[in-house]
């Protein structure tokens, strides 16, 4: 009976230890299927690496002739052998940051040299509460030979109207501090209209950040420091 019974508790450890393994195994397939590590295919891949496509990092020509057609916001010589085109949002803390930090370096050497032509482009991003009425406001006020004044503006307080209870107010309000009343062109759907069609572009030419820039058509994402600017357009200036 003895003997009987050691068989019996070691057949059950060994059914234990398989399960365990087993139990195991799978547990580690699941985890690495969660976390996007798992190969697929045999091809030694990761699944998530395995589906991404290709990054882009250049505008083919037809993008980039519609990207720099009819610019509303634009500074600096119209033949100039540079241009760049940013996609930018009022309310994005990076925007600030570049627009606080490294736009005024490339504006003195390169704009206002004759070098590069700036071209700025709305992509109000759908998790910023006030994003596309700055923009409107932006535009409203270009309407009126203040565009500039204003993008300056809005960057400077950024953190007084992302946090105000009601911001439209606020950018009229800016708007009187330059001299002039957007109100009425703030209401005005075909302003909205323009926004969006800027919107359009950038998901049709993969710009899904702020923000996103292009220069002479290739891509340049997120707050860069002026080096890196410069090392792409002194390139191109070759």
């Amino acid at each position: 009976m003895k003997n009987k019974n050691d068989v019996i508790n070691y057949v059950l450890v060994g059914l234990l230890v398989i399960g365990a393994y087993f139990l195991g195994s799978y547990k580690t397939k699941y985890d690495l299927l969660r976390s996007g590590q798992a190969q697929v295919g045999g091809n030694n891949k990761p699944a998530a690496e395995a589906a991404q496509p290709e990054k882009k990092t250049e505008l083919t020509k037809e993008e980039w002739q519609e990207i720099i057609k009819d610019p509303f916001a634009v500074e600096g010589k119209e033949n100039a052998p540079v241009t760049i085109v940013e996609f930018t949002d009022y309310q994005c803390p990076f925007c600030e940051r570049y627009a606080q930090q490294t736009y005024p370096q490339i504006k003195k050497e390169y704009i206002d040299t004759g070098k590069v032509r700036y071209i700025l482009r709305n992509l109000p991003l759908p998790f910023h509460k006030y994003s596309e009425e700055a923009a409107i406001a932006a535009y409203c006020a270009g309407k009126e030979g203040k565009y500039w004044e204003m993008h300056d503006k809005l960057f400077e307080n950024q953190k007084e109207w992302e946090t105000a209870k009601d911001a439209v107010s606020l950018f009229a309000k800016y708007g009187d501090q330059l001299g002039i009343d957007i109100r009425a062109c703030q209401k005005d759907d075909k302003v909205a209209e323009a926004v969006g069609k800027d919107l359009d572009l950038a998901k049709k030419i993969g710009a899904n950040g702020t923000p996103t820039f292009f220069i002479n058509g290739k891509m340049l994402v997120g707050a860069q420091p002026y080096s890196a600017f410069k090392s792409l357009i002194d390139s191109e200036l070759k």
